[in-house]
């Protein structure tokens, strides 16, 4: 670990803000989508019952759809660059991905340094752009334009936003337990949910390009 001291400011207010408003909205989604999938009373019952539970899930579709639209539009150069870092897979995002970051004791081997975002949270973020797309792509149709498409294409979109729903859950799960809960990765936690900041040292060791381009910034 590295011996540099102080903190460094990681995720802006901005971006903490919408991260918090995306994850409300999705625990929301998750929460009434299960209750009214498999008509699990008490959950139905939080929300007033399932035709409330499914008001819910679509008006907070919209703030979750509008939310991070807003937030682009705002921050297009720095979306830009973020889209433009997880998009870079390099040698040592593959090594990292051999090894899994050292978070896995059992996968041997040298972590290599890492950008502002490592391998695995590279492609999570590709995973979480890409299922909320299908949320979007596939959740507004039945909605609003089910009594004008046909059975076939509701069906599909049942279907495909059905299991969208399992595989974003679960990469939320894991990505909760690494950022959340992992002794080596917890420290992300208070970064993106709390101040935007992340302990030097620390960054210095899990994100080392990115911190030799501070160091160089500054």
């Amino acid at each position: 670990m590295s011996d540099v001291k102080g903190k460094v400011l990681k995720h802006g207010e901005q971006t903490r803000t919408m991260h918090w408003l995306h994850l409300i909205c999705f625990l929301i989604l998750g929460l009434t989508g299960i209750g009214f999938y498999w008509n699990i009373g008490w959950i139905n019952d939080l929300f007033g019952g399932p035709a409330n539970a499914s008001l819910v899930h679509r008006w907070t579709a919209v703030v979750f759809t509008a939310g991070p639209a807003i937030y682009i539009l705002l921050n297009f150069e720095r979306f830009s660059k973020f889209i433009d870092t997880i998009s870079t897979f390099t040698r040592d995002d593959i090594q990292w991905l051999k090894t899994m970051g050292g978070y896995i004791p059992f996968l041997k081997g040298k972590v290599p340094p890492q950008d502002k975002y490592n391998a695995g949270q590279k492609i999570l973020g590709w995973v979480v752009i890409l299922g909320c797309l299908l949320f979007i792509l596939t959740g507004f149709p039945m909605w609003l334009w089910r009594h004008a498409v046909s059975p076939a294409f509701l069906d599909f979109c049942y279907t495909v936003h059905f299991w969208d729903a399992m595989i974003m859950m679960l990469a939320v799960l894991g990505h909760f337990f690494l950022a959340a809960i992992h002794p080596q990765s917890r420290v992300e936690f208070s970064s993106m949910m709390l101040d935007g900041y992340v302990d030097a040292g620390v960054t210095a060791h899990h994100n080392a390009k990115w911190f030799a381009n501070l160091s160089k910034l500054e």
